[in-house]
């Protein structure tokens, strides 16, 4: 039977059929979580007073290691060549497994506590927009997981490949996850990608243990346009599972826990939507997540760098106003066409810089019903 993509994901909290060894083990769960709490609060303090300090993050990660209960094997060796390493997407402590053994630094955007980032072994990723890290210490690997969110692990999701540009040598590493009586991960509606999955890390609180697999395969080198490809299907063998054609885009709209376009966009997004209209939302999403800027996004689509297919833009038609009638006026849709020379673009972007100023003027003392006379 094909794999489908509903099958990659997780609904219920328990992974068994023995709910009744649950319940009995659950008074101990939630004292053991209550100790845990208490063992947080220990690294809290110790993260404000070790911050920064040499040999801090291997004692922050084991701290971290006895307060979610994770325990880690490694099998093989990591090729000190890589910089890089890459994997599959398990859980929200895959990046303190990996931070505890490996040493390596995860990219993620999550909005956690300074001292809890610290102590997974988090860093923002716009740090690495231009390779800041390698030049700064480059001794400390980087850990990606270009599988753009975790999965129940029967199947690999098909990887986006704007990490891999970073560099040529790459070592792939399988991550799997063992634990009693309840799964790692758990999908909600309100699962966003910029939110730290607390939920999930309070069952890691009450669990006895979660047993982290981590294998380090051999190091690939860049030979062709497969490479992203090869890494996958390197990573899919090693934990005999499949290498799907599913996106965590597909995976997401298909579970109905995409952006709702049409009803409630990121604000971002709006914003980009509102000064280019005829740009597809779907593709100023998608762009907002490689950029993070909603200037870089705008340059990016007005100088033809990303292409799209033009929307049909609504005519707006204008109140009246008591002493003029303003003209009626249409925004027109950025070409998506990159020009040939630097004179030619620096005059495009000029061009419509200027159209889109006199345009939001125009709207503006539309929408306020102002007596100035508009420019068309």
């Amino acid at each position: 039977m094909a794999l489908t993509v509903d099958k990659l994901t997780n609904d219920e909290r328990f992974n068994g059929d023995n709910v009744l060894q649950f319940l009995l083990y659950l008074p101990l769960g939630v004292l053991l979580m209550c100790i845990r709490i208490v063992l947080a609060l220990v690294l809290w303090i110790a993260s404000i007073i070790m911050h920064d300090k040499p040999g801090a993050r291997h004692v922050l990660s084991t701290l971290a290691c006895w307060t979610f209960g994770v325990y880690v094997k490694v099998k093989g060796v990591r090729d000190q060549r890589c910089s890089i390493l890459v994997s599959n997407y398990v859980s929200c402590m895959d990046s303190l497994a990996a931070t505890h053994k490996l040493g390596s630094i995860s990219l993620r955007k999550w909005k956690v506590p300074p001292f809890f980032a610290s102590a997974l072994g988090i860093k923002s990723a716009s740090q690495f927009v231009r390779k800041q890290h390698f030049s700064e210490t480059p001794s400390k690997p980087v850990l990606l997981q270009p599988e753009g969110g975790p999965t129940n692990s029967r199947g690999l999701l098909k990887f986006t490949d704007w990490p891999f540009p970073i560099g040529n040598k790459v070592q792939p590493v399988a991550i799997s996850v063992e634990r009693p009586f309840t799964n790692v991960t758990v999908h909600r509606a309100v699962d966003k990608a910029a939110v730290f999955p607390w939920r999930d890390a309070l069952w890691f609180l009450m669990t006895p243990c979660s047993v982290y697999t981590i294998q380090l395969l051999p190091c690939l080198e860049r030979t062709d346009d497969g490479f992203v490809d090869n890494i996958r299907t390197t990573i899919a063998e090693a934990l005999k599972i499949e290498a799907t054609e599913y996106t965590w885009q597909q995976l997401c709209a298909r579970r109905g826990r995409v952006t709702r376009v049409t009803s409630r966009p990121p604000p971002e997004a709006a914003r980009v939507k509102e000064v280019l209209p005829a740009v597809p939302l779907r593709d100023i999403i998608r762009e907002l997540e490689k950029t993070r800027s909603v200037d870089v996004t705008i340059t990016n689509f007005l100088e033809g760098l990303v292409p799209y297919t033009p929307e049909a833009e609504p005519v707006v038609e204008p109140q009246p106003s008591t002493s003029q009638a303003p003209a009626k006026y249409v925004t027109p849709a950025p070409t998506g066409v990159f020009p040939k020379s630097a004179k030619e673009r620096q005059m495009s972007f000029q061009e419509r810089k200027a159209q889109m100023i006199a345009e939001a003027r125009n709207r503006y003392i539309e929408k306020h019903g102002l007596n100035i006379a508009m420019n068309c």
